[in-house]
């Protein structure tokens, strides 16, 4: 890689023109835990100006040597193609609807050439939308529009990396699956996140906005037609992650933190803090809990009048769950006993949880609403510390003020 095609720049991160900023050095929560996340001080020669595709993947190119990335301008991953530029000559859309109609081809797996094209198609549209982040990189944004459009950022089999300051708006799947056996009248199913960490260890994402702008709006099969997936899901043994001062707005299935229950290599990974989030009218996921052990810490759940809402938290098979100090402002049809629902797990820790300002006690209120539950309410673990906690009662303001992309000067972010 010719190093020169970039500007060295120096590792400072200014915030957007009137906006207050929080300097901070480092992660809190899991991702400071035994080691911290280990990506050595940047020389400068390795402190590059991104602004578009090809500048990331020469970047990442690199391999994992200690590097900086400051992103410029918001990056569309796709290069402008979409569902034409992807599809495989022999997909049609219209005769697949025709061939694997229910009432046509029954309950079973989909097979033919038609769901061959399609997966011919989806190949070709993952290779070229994803971004695979190497390990010992930081992304930072440094423009008030810096992140990524149109495409799924990968943290696949890597660790070391800071996602910072930076606006994901997610990809739509141009080809999601047709599963006829997917519970009871089967169900669409589509590929990306906005940010995926599989096999991802010693990660922080940190002053960072999700949202989709591709939402699921039409109906096929009588089934929503999913064009689109999680904002940020945890998966396949990550572990030792921070996400904080983050903000996750108008999604259905937000956060998945372990991705089946059959995933037993999960055990003992997917530690997980997150704190001084803001979750905007997401559905659900929130996070949803598998095998971890997972801190949920001064977060802030709104839901607003007529929003989509399910839960908030789920508590999924072998769950460990301590909740401490969230606040949920909802309107008054939305009671207490939907924000946690059990999937198969038992432990869930809570204290000092706030709805519309006054106290709430998280475990009370699930088994009110799950009373065959068997609920284990001691702290199944030891939380590492997390900075600038305060009570709950100054969560809200503190959150509003802080989260997001945009908010946040940092100064010797990887030393």
């Amino acid at each position: 890689m010719n190093r020169r095609e970039f500007l060295a720049a120096p590792l400072v991160l200014t915030a957007c023109a009137g906006v207050p900023v929080q300097a901070r050095r480092g992660p809190s929560g899991w991702a400071a835990a035994e080691g911290g996340l280990g990506i050595g001080a940047v020389p400068p020669e390795n402190r590059f100006d991104i602004r578009s595709r090809a500048d990331l993947d020469r970047a990442m190119a690199m391999g994992g040597v200690p590097k900086l990335l400051r992103v410029h301008g918001r990056i569309d991953l796709s290069g402008g193609r979409g569902a034409a530029d992807f599809a495989d000559r022999e997909f049609d859309f219209e005769a697949y609807l025709r061939a694997y109609a229910p009432e046509t081809w029954g309950r079973r797996a989909l097979t033919g050439p038609l769901e061959e094209a399609r997966k011919r198609s989806a190949a070709r549209q993952g290779a070229a939308v994803t971004l695979k982040v190497v390990p010992n990189t930081a992304i930072v944004g440094v423009t008030p529009d810096a992140g990524f459009t149109d495409g799924a950022i990968m943290l696949q089999d890597t660790r070391g990396v800071i996602l910072s300051n930076l606006r994901f708006h997610g990809v739509r799947d141009h080809f999601p699956a047709w599963d006829p056996l997917d519970g009871a009248r089967g169900e669409w199913n589509s590929e990306y996140d906005a940010v995926s960490l599989r096999r991802a260890s010693r990660i922080w994402v940190d002053h960072c906005d999700f949202e989709s702008v591709h939402p699921a709006r039409e109906r096929f099969f009588d089934r929503v037609f999913e064009t689109n997936d999680g904002l940020l899901d945890i998966t396949q043994a990550s572990d030792l992650v921070t996400v904080s001062w983050c903000r996750f707005s108008r999604h259905d299935k937000t956060m998945l933190i372990g991705g089946s229950d059959r995933s037993v290599n999960d055990e003992g990974h997917l530690r997980v803090t997150l704190h001084h989030n803001l979750w905007t009218d997401c559905g659900e996921r929130t996070p949803r809990v598998r095998f971890g052990k997972v801190h949920v810490a001064s977060n802030l759940f709104v839901v607003t009048p007529g929003a989509h809402y399910g839960y908030s938290i789920g508590m999924g098979f072998k769950c460990r769950i301590v909740s401490e100090d969230n606040v949920w402002e909802t309107g008054p049809e939305i009671d207490a006993s939907r924000f946690v629902r059990p999937w198969g797990g038992t432990q869930l820790s809570d204290r000092g949880s706030l709805h519309n300002g006054k106290p709430v006690a998280l475990g009370a209120a699930l088994q009110r609403a799950h009373p065959n539950l068997v609920l284990d309410e001691r702290p199944s673990f030891d939380p590492p510390p997390i900075d600038d906690r305060r009570p709950a009662t100054e969560v809200a303001t503190q959150v509003r003020a802080g989260v997001g992309a945009g908010r946040q000067a940092i100064d010797d972010l990887v030393s």
